[in-house]
């Protein structure tokens, strides 16, 4: 039997994986604060919802892809939220970048009503979403994903499932995962910044490394948009900057030192202060490059 399903957030990732899940099974719900992107799909057959207590009023099986923490937190767990309005067996799918404390916390509380919620944030970007290529982090077993059936509904999404076996897991290695791809633009910016005052051709920084051992997929990546100098958001900075704090948080809550990290979030915020914030994460390479340029080599 197909469920009743509903997308909510819509935006760079969420509007490609609702699109995949409308064309495999023919009907979904939307909904998006915004209502372009939904009224983009209902053209294509999708049912618009106005807000989020008609939602879970509704629905059986939720998708949820929101900008953070705060976002999700309010969704799910507010007053007129899918908790406090949603029925027993209701599935909420989040496939936002949250805390792991938060995804925990949820789930408890989901699991007080009957309701199941899992964290299975996804990597790969809005390309990966609209090829169905997705890497999703799964905070849940293999066997639980199973038994309820969700399967045909993930690879509509993605391709490469991870599970992380226990709510929150998923959430948690997201965040690591994210803070390295980020951490690693500085690395590259100032690799790049390093050639510019040698007098090394972009091109050739290019060739050279991505055939050498110095190469990295966020290096591969952004080259286009290094070379082409066009910072239109993939990913923004600004939402950067959320991962990175939660980052930060998970370093706190655990009593550990990560010295990258706080170098990241200097860069970024940097970034943000110069007004890329809703320009693509290649601007800290852009903003690294300028800084290289104004600072005097030593003799």
């Amino acid at each position: 039997m197909t469920r009743k399903a509903v997308f909510i957030g819509l935006g760079n990732m969420g509007f490609p994986m609702a699109s995949n899940l409308l064309e495999t099974f023919g009907s979904l719900g939307v909904y998006n604060r915004s209502q372009k992107n939904g009224l983009a799909l209902v053209e294509k057959g999708a049912t618009m919802f106005l807000d989020v207590k008609s939602v879970a009023q509704y629905a059986d099986l939720v998708f949820l892809c929101l900008p953070g923490p705060l976002e999700v937190a309010e969704i799910v767990d507010g007053p007129e939220g899918l908790l406090s309005n949603g029925s027993e067996g209701q599935i909420i799918l989040d496939f936002s970048t949250v805390s792991p404390a938060l995804s925990k916390e949820l789930s408890r509380k989901a699991t007080q009503k009957k309701i199941t919620y899992i964290d299975l944030p996804v990597s790969g970007g809005g390309l990966g979403a609209q090829k169905r290529e997705l890497s999703l982090m799964i905070g849940a077993t293999k066997a639980e994903v199973e038994e309820l059936n969700l399967l045909p509904y993930l690879l509509c999404v993605g391709k490469t499932f991870h599970y992380m076996g226990e709510r929150g897991k998923g959430s948690a290695i997201k965040i690591i995962n994210n803070y390295m791809a980020f951490a690693t633009q500085i690395l590259n910016g100032e690799a790049i910044a390093m050639a510019d005052r040698l007098d090394i051709p972009l091109e050739s920084f290019y060739d050279v490394v991505t055939t050498s051992s110095g190469n990295n997929l966020i290096l591969s990546a952004k080259k286009q948009k290094v070379l082409s100098g066009d910072l239109s958001a993939s990913f923004t900075v600004d939402l950067s900057m959320k991962d990175l704090e939660l980052a930060r948080q998970l370093c706190q809550d655990g009593k550990m030192t990560n010295f990258s990290l706080n170098q990241a979030i200097q860069f970024y915020r940097l970034a943000q202060q110069l007004g890329y914030g809703q320009k693509d994460t290649a601007s800290v390479i852009h903003v690294i490059r300028d800084l290289g340029k104004r600072t005097s080599l030593p003799d």
